[in-house]
């Protein structure tokens, strides 16, 4: 599917200078299209139908892939490759029901949330729409940018193409966020040598082509975050009925994890090669270690919590992990290990601040220190730093990358499994990954 999302055609007949879709499709079929989409909004069903006829026919001895926008009954009477839907169209399992599990359904997702409910669906690709503005298709939610896309890209279990102000100038900077491929109308459509500029925007996408260890990442630890946004201390602390002894073992807890975590981060940014990076890694230190430091001492003052305790079994073991991978010397690893603390615990964060009761919410302050803005971007830009090192890591630096970072990603489970438990329970599933792991 990966490779079918390169160079996704959407026709336009407006756009084609009064040229036939088969002229349209199979000049852009010679110049490396990998997917055309069918799109008329203006045509009645019969013409919908024999118009897709026509194309799947044209495209036959590329063996492109034809997909019809929007219409389930035009993709089934003309038996098409499959369909495309948005939000508003037909629910995707009415879709999937109708066309069966041999046929190709994409879904546009216009917002992290849209996003978050696709990673539920067994769809095979989403298109991320609109990156950009565009004129072509005005009916468009807030563009996402290349930030957006990138946050998109990362958190996404299924391919994605980029969708919206696709053409030459931006096609580079768009698949550099680790996209699969790029939808194209105007910028093929509208050419006057249309194979020519398929063939430049083939060239630009296959050459900036590029992994996302981030978006792997995502994916592999996918069940572990799932489970994580499941745990009865999440919910319960999101309405504001955690009992606050629950709540006073956590905050303990943490206090004694993070004493260690902001000195192994200041450890971490000397590692940095350039003057850049290490000052971002003191920054963040020294900013997350006043603001969560700020947060704690309000809670603590608040609520009366008691720190005289001594360190779990999991923080134990967490911070071990953590100082090894610090011990080794290795900047890859040591970030790897480190980033579910931060990343996890953003994402965490947006979540609840969406479905929380924040007014009169005894944790509101907590709430609000994790999904703040200010958070997101450090974050985003840490993403960007790994993901730029392990493109140029080996196999045997990736492996032990992905690793750490799933191991520490089930203590985070683990963390907070075992504020609401306390020592009733045993926590030995976090010494191994086995069945933790989601298959991609």
């Amino acid at each position: 599917m990966k490779n079918m999302l390169k160079l996704y055609l959407v026709t336009d007949r407006e756009l084609s200078a009064g040229r036939t879709l088969e002229e349209v499709v199979s000049k852009a079929a010679e110049g490396g299209v990998t997917m055309v989409q069918l799109r008329e909004k203006e045509a009645t069903t019969r013409e919908f139908v024999e118009l897709a006829k026509r194309v799947k026919a044209a495209l036959a001895p590329y063996k492109i892939p034809l997909i019809i926008n929007d219409r389930i009954d035009v993709a089934l009477a003309a038996d098409a490759d499959g369909v495309h839907i948005g939000q508003s169209d037909m629910p995707y399992g009415e879709a999937r029901r109708l066309l069966g599990h041999n046929k190709i359904i994409g879904l546009s997702v216009e917002n992290m949330d849209d996003l978050h409910q696709a990673n539920s669906l067994d769809v095979d690709y989403i298109g991320i729409s609109p990156v950009f503005a565009t004129t072509t298709k005005t009916d468009t939610a807030t563009p996402f940018g290349i930030e957006g896309l990138k946050s998109a890209v990362r958190q996404s279990l299924h391919p994605v193409v980029a969708i919206g102000g696709m053409n030459s100038t931006t096609a580079a900077e768009v698949m550099a966020t680790g996209c699969d491929g790029i939808a194209v109308v105007s910028a093929i459509c509208s050419a006057d040598d249309i194979k020519g500029a398929t063939t430049e925007l083939r060239q630009i996408v296959d050459s900036n082509c590029r992994d996302s260890w981030c978006q792997q990442i995502w994916r592999a630890s996918s069940y572990i975050y799932q489970k994580i946004l499941g745990l009865e201390f999440l919910s319960e602390l999101s309405n504001g009925t955690l009992d606050m002894d629950l709540f006073a073992r956590y905050i303990a807890q943490d206090e004694i994890y993070l004493g260690y975590y902001y000195r192994n981060m200041f450890a971490l940014a000397q590692m940095m090669d350039n003057e850049d990076d290490r000052e971002l890694f003191v920054a963040f230190a020294k900013s997350g270690m006043e603001g969560e430091k700020a947060m704690h001492e309000l809670l603590i003052d608040k609520y009366g919590i008691e720190l005289n305790v001594s360190s779990s079994i999991v923080t134990t073991n967490y911070n071990n992990l953590i100082q090894d991978a610090i011990n080794s010397g290795n900047r890859y690893y040591a970030l790897a290990v480190m980033l579910p603390c931060m990343w996890i615990y953003n994402c965490v964060g947006q979540h609840i601040l969406k479905i929380s009761e924040l007014e009169d919410n005894p944790y509101k302050e907590w709430i609000l220190e994790y999904g703040n803005e200010e958070f997101t971007l450090g974050v985003n830009r840490v993403l960007d730093i790994i993901d730029s090192w392990a493109q140029e890591a080996d196999e045997k630096t990736i492996e032990e990358m992905n690793r750490l970072y799933l191991r520490a990603a089930l203590y985070e489970y683990a963390f907070w499994d075992y504020a609401y438990y306390g020592e009733e329970k045993s926590y030995d599933y976090s010494n191994s990954l086995e069945g933790w792991i989601a298959k991609n």
